[in-house]
């Protein structure tokens, strides 16, 4: 009743909002950016915030994080080497792109030095034989030396190898009073030995057995 005993009534036009409770369910590689937030981990997040109808409000994150992969090598080889399926022959850094198990984009780095065999070549001349890595060669030709340097790698020098022949003559002469011999007179009888160097520049020796 109102003020002057007659029977009123009074309306209320009623609008009731709601806060908002969003959920979500993320798994991602390595971090997840969310509401200006950057996750680095798993977990259950919130985020509290005012909602378009003026009503207190709270989201919520179950997320899962799953990492990347990202080995590094560091590898020495002899002239070449194969890193998933590519042969590399020249040192670098170099980087193998991949998905990995978790299905998160991946990267591996080879840091590899490649190292080479040694390859030399000599050219000597030499009187009657020559020695080459404690080897004594006597007659000409291609001689090879197949060692591992010291870099690990299997080497191998190649020496182009001529042998000249000295000069050993022998003669017996039976004289009567002396005997000229390369410029020489000799008087008396014995083993005279006459040096020079040959027509192939070798130093040689010649001997008279004279009586």
């Amino acid at each position: 009743d109102n003020l002057d005993g007659c029977a009123s009534v009074d309306t209320l036009h009623l609008t009731v909002n709601y806060g908002t409770h969003n959920a979500s369910t993320v798994t991602a590689c390595d971090s997840y950016t969310w509401n200006s937030t950057t996750y680095t981990e798993s977990g259950d997040y919130t985020y509290s915030y005012t909602n378009a109808n003026g009503c207190l409000s709270a989201d919520t994150l179950h997320l899962t994080i799953v990492a990347s992969t990202h080995n590094s090598y560091d590898s020495t080889a002899c002239e070449s080497y194969t890193w998933h399926g590519v042969t590399r022959t020249a040192s670098g850094t170099y980087v193998y792109t991949y998905t990995n198990g978790n299905g998160c984009a991946s990267a591996d780095t080879m840091n590899l030095t490649i190292n080479y065999g040694t390859h030399n070549v000599l050219r000597d001349t030499a009187c009657d034989t020559y020695t080459w890595h404690e080897v004594e060669y006597t007659t000409s030709g291609t001689k090879l030396y197949s060692y591992t340097n010291e870099d690990g790698c299997a080497s191998e020098d190649t020496l182009f190898l001529v042998i000249k022949a000295s000069t050993h003559n022998s003669v017996t002469r039976t004289e009567c009073d002396s005997y000229l011999w390369n410029d020489s007179t000799y008087t008396e009888t014995g083993d005279y030995v006459y040096s020079y160097t040959n027509g192939n520049g070798c130093p040689s020796a010649d001997t008279l057995h004279l009586t």
